[in-house]
């Protein structure tokens, strides 16, 4: 990542031109189990395809919680500026070797409220998301991976430049494995507008 003056600092919120981004925390609980528990989300999250239960939801998000602590960076939950709608969750996860069954990722991460499905807030956190990690944590590649069968998350990585590489099980399950290198990074029209960064 990168360093001024021996310092890393982290994003913990910022906006965007329709939304707001804040570092994932505990007080989150509800917003994530609403997510988890709408039904055409989960068929995205689960491997059986049906809405997460309640424990399952606490322990992602205790994982979600110490990433942050960790390693400086991590999701945000994502709200609407006007209104403070709680839209989803997305931004960048590191995935060990025994998450993977190979070699480390940054990860992308995304998921939606399928209301607000088709407006472009998928992509809109994604763009805002690699941007912080290419610019800001200097990476030199961030990977994404879905199901098959999930072709908007697809069209969704095709949009912000990612290249299809293989297929790969992930939880057990066969899903589609992209990549995006930092010299073949080229930023949407996703600005960030603010932003709050505390040393890490």
């Amino acid at each position: 990542m990168r360093r001024a003056g021996g310092i890393v600092r982290t994003i913990e919120w910022y906006t965007t031109g329709r939304l707001a981004a804040r570092r994932v925390c505990w007080a989150d609980l509800e917003d994530a189990q609403c997510l988890h528990n709408d039904p055409r989300v989960a068929k995205t999250l689960s491997a059986d395809g049906r809405p997460l239960p309640l424990e399952t939801t606490r322990r992602m998000l205790r994982r979600a919680v110490q990433h942050w602590r960790t390693e400086g960076f991590g999701l945000w939950m994502f709200r609407t500026r006007g209104t403070g709608e709680f839209i989803g969750r997305g931004g960048l996860i590191r995935y060990n070797a025994a998450d993977m069954g190979g070699p480390e990722e940054v990860g992308l991460a995304y998921a939606v409220l399928s209301p607000y499905w088709g407006q472009g807030y998928a992509t809109e956190m994604g763009d805002a998301s690699l941007f912080i990690g290419f610019e800001h944590l200097g990476f030199d590649r961030i990977s994404a991976w879905t199901l098959p069968t999930n072709l908007a998350s697809q069209r969704v990585m095709a949009k912000l430049g990612f290249q299809y590489e293989c297929e790969i099980d992930f939880c057990g399950l066969p899903h589609r494995f992209f990549r995006l290198e930092r010299r073949n990074y080229h930023p949407l029209h996703t600005r960030i507008e603010q932003a709050k960064g505390v040393v890490f």
